[in-house]
Parts: C-alpha cells; sequence; structure tokens
C-alpha cells in the first residue's frame, strides 16, 4: 500500500469492456524516503475520492480485490480515503504537510 494526493482525473471514452464505468484518478504518491519524487500512479476508483484528497492505494492483487474483480485490468485501486493522520518523528515532508492539511481541514 501506499499513501498519496488525488491531482487528477483520467477520462477514456474508449477501454477495455471490464472497465467500463469504473473512474480513474491521478495520484502524486507521497515520499516516505525523503526522496523527490515526480512519479504519478494512475489508479481505479470506486471509493469517490476527490482531488485534493489523500487516498490509500494498493498494488495488484489487492487492488483488484478492493474493486471486486480479480480479474479486472488494473494495477492499482483507491482502498481508502484518508480522514486523519498522526504522525510522530515522520522525515518526509511530503507526509507531515499531508497531515497538517487533514488537521487543519483542508
Amino acid at each position: 500500500m501506499f499513501l498519496g494526493k488525488v491531482v487528477g482525473t483520467v477520462w477514456s471514452t474508449k477501454k477495455a469492456p471490464d472497465l467500463e464505468g469504473v473512474r480513474f484518478l491521478i495520484i502524486h504518491p507521497y515520499d516516505l524516503d525523503k526522496e523527490p519524487t515526480k512519479n504519478i500512479v494512475v489508479v481505479a476508483d470506486r471509493m469517490g475520492a476527490g482531488i485534493g484528497e489523500t487516498v490509500m492505494c494498493a498494488y495488484g492483487k489487492a487492488a483488484r480485490s478492493a474493486i471486486g474483480d480479480q480479474e479486472m485490468s488494473i494495477e492499482a485501486a483507491v482502498i481508502g480515503i484518508v480522514d486523519r493522520m498522526d504522525l510522530q518523528d515522520a522525515l518526509s515532508e511530503d507526509v507531515r504537510e499531508a497531515a497538517r492539511e487533514l488537521k487543519d481541514g483542508r
């Protein structure tokens, strides 16, 4: 699993039949190793996450289980929308900032 921030939505009118009706989001993973990251991950979302929210995501079999179909053509999915994070001695500025935003209600 990983934590990330929803930074966008992917729109696709043509896709594999098993992906019809599935919403896709662009997630910027939080950097847990204090290294700069510019990575993004496209994930399936059935939780209803919105832009700016912090989410928990899973890869592979765990992602397909969360969506409810092991045969689905996805690699990653939102498995939860984060309400709050309590941190102690977190080294990652990305994670500390995310926790502050959640606490402040942003």
